[in-house]
């Protein structure tokens, strides 16, 4: 007979050759678009827990076109993670770009909660090859059956990607 945590592992470790298997889907299709790598600081409130991390992550991009881009990135945060996949779409100018962008994910601390984020991008072009990016959005975190149900949470962050 399977335990719960036994299937609680399968279902990460399913999860995370997922992940590997989508950013190397990235990579590949990468070799005919333009490929963006990064780091960003972030930080959230995670008001129903009362804590408010702070952590490091990296990005991948593949821009579509100019206005439309897959986004990854996974972050970590003191004793928690959280990995974010989706769409960040709008508009190019020759020195700035305004995105609305839309990811779906985890976030794993205590236990795997699905996850998603919705928000803005401003970008600040300071070369054809470097980008400025500061994000503001609303992460939310499904807690499924628990008392905290589904929690919207605040998080802004700040990073620099480097577009190959």
């Amino acid at each position: 007979m399977k335990t719960r945590e036994g299937l609680l592992t399968k279902s990460r470790r399913g999860f995370a050759i997922l992940c590997v298997v989508a950013v190397c889907s990235i990579c590949a299709s990468a070799q005919t678009r333009s490929l963006e790598l990064g780091v960003d600081v972030t930080g959230t409130h995670l008001h129903k827990i009362d804590e408010a991390p702070v952590g490091v992550g990296v990005r991948a991009l593949v821009n579509l076109n100019p206005g439309n881009a897959l986004d990854a990135e996974v972050t970590k945060y003191p004793g928690k993670v959280s990995v974010l996949a989706g769409l960040k779409s709008g508009v190019r100018f020759s020195r700035f770009g305004v995105f609305g962008k839309g990811r779906a994910g985890f976030w794993h601390f205590t236990r795997t909660y699905a996850a998603a984020d919705v928000g803005g991008v401003l970008e600040y072009y300071a070369s054809p090859r470097i980008a400025v990016r500061i994000d503001i959005g609303d992460t939310i975190i499904f807690y499924g059956g628990s008392q905290l149900g589904t929690v919207h949470n605040f998080q802004p962050g700040i990073g620099v990607s480097y577009r190959f």
